[in-house]
C-alpha cells in the first residue's frame, strides 16, 4: 500500500473514530468517514489480542485483505480498519469475505451520500 494512502497520525485516527460512521463484522470493524483527497486506511489491533507477534500477524493478515479489496472504495475516503478477537482463529477466506462485504458497505453509504 502506497505510503500516501496510509493513516498515520494519531490525530487523523482521532478524527475518523469521533467522527466517522462503522460496518461490523465477525472478524474485522471498520469506522470511516468522507474527506477530500485520497482513500486512506490505518489498521488498529487491540491488546485483547496478547502477545506482539500475535498482533503483527492479525495487522498483515487484515492489511493484506484490504489491499486486495480496496479497488471497491471510491477516493476521498478515511477509515481505521479494526481487528476484532476472532480474526486470531478465522481463515484467511473468511477475513477477506467480510474485508469485502464491509468495503462494499462502506462504497454503498458513500455513493447514497453524495460521494465522499
Amino acid at each position: 500500500m502506497p505510503r500516501s494512502e496510509r493513516l498515520t497520525s494519531a490525530a487523523d485516527f482521532q478524527a475518523v473514530f469521533q467522527r466517522g460512521a462503522r460496518v461490523e463484522r465477525p472478524s474485522v470493524l471498520i469506522v470511516w468517514r468522507g474527506a477530500r483527497g485520497r482513500r486512506q486506511a490505518g489498521f488498529a489491533v487491540s491488546r485483547q489480542i496478547q502477545g506482539a507477534a500475535r498482533r503483527n500477524r492479525a495487522r498483515r493478515r487484515l492489511r493484506e485483505a484490504y489491499r486486495v479489496s480496496r479497488r471497491a472504495l471510491p477516493q476521498g475516503v478515511q477509515l481505521v480498519v479494526v481487528a476484532r478477537p476472532r480474526v486470531e482463529v478465522a481463515p484467511y477466506t473468511q477475513i477477506l469475505q467480510d474485508m469485502r462485504e464491509a468495503l462494499e458497505v462502506v462504497a454503498k453509504r458513500c455513493r447514497q451520500s453524495g460521494g465522499a
